[in-house]
């Protein structure tokens, strides 16, 4: 089974990734990997094709390519309901290079170039919103990280569908670059709470 995480970024994904790899591995799923993130439709359009196991779990980037990415059995859709929040959060990743783990303590922010990214990353979502709709006309899961991030790993689990899944501590995930060797302990990051 080929299960895709459609978003356009900053809404949770990496923690939704993590929760669904680490109910795939609990399960034992035979044959499986999971990558952490594509941005390259046409290296979307290849892995459909030709995944590299039988069981593969990966995050798409939708607005890096504006484009849909068809051919997976199983598409869970993860956005976020507070536009003002998403765009904070991707306007303090883009300035400052900090994606995953504690935000840190020095970081730039100009009120005047917030608001022009925040203009044009919501003119960015209407290609987005219309992906969103199709996949949803579809069958698949649509969630909002306002909505998830304060239940438990077995009731996001259950909202994807895994009704057999077992609890674990979902504040207890590490996210892995690959080739690093650096473990990071996922937190929620440039949150519109910690300005």
């Amino acid at each position: 089974m080929i299960t895709c995480i459609p978003n356009p970024g900053r809404c949770g994904g990496t923690l939704l990734l993590h929760i669904l790899d680490k109910y795939f591995k609990m399960k034992n799923t035979p044959d499986y990997k999971m990558e952490y993130e594509v941005y390259d439709y046409d290296i979307g359009v290849d892995r459909i094709k030709n995944p590299p196991a039988k069981n593969y779990l990966f995050k798409y980037q939708y607005l890096f390519t504006h484009k849909p990415l068809l051919g997976a059995d199983k598409y869970i859709i993860l956005d976020r309901r507070d536009l003002h929040a998403w765009c904070y959060s991707h306007y303090m990743t883009h300035k400052n290079k900090h994606v995953h783990g504690e935000p840190p303590t020095n970081y730039t922010f100009d009120h005047a170039e917030f608001k022009n990214y925040e203009k044009v990353m919501t003119q960015l979502r209407s290609t987005w919103e219309v992906e969103k709709t199709r996949l949803i006309s579809q069958g698949a899961i649509s969630l909002y990280y306002e909505d998830i991030k304060d239940l438990s790993a077995k009731e996001i689990l259950n909202l994807c569908d895994f009704d057999d899944a077992d609890d674990f501590d979902k504040d207890d995930l590490y996210f892995e670059p690959e080739d690093t060797g650096i473990s990071i302990k996922l937190t929620p990051v440039w949150s519109c709470n910690s300005k």
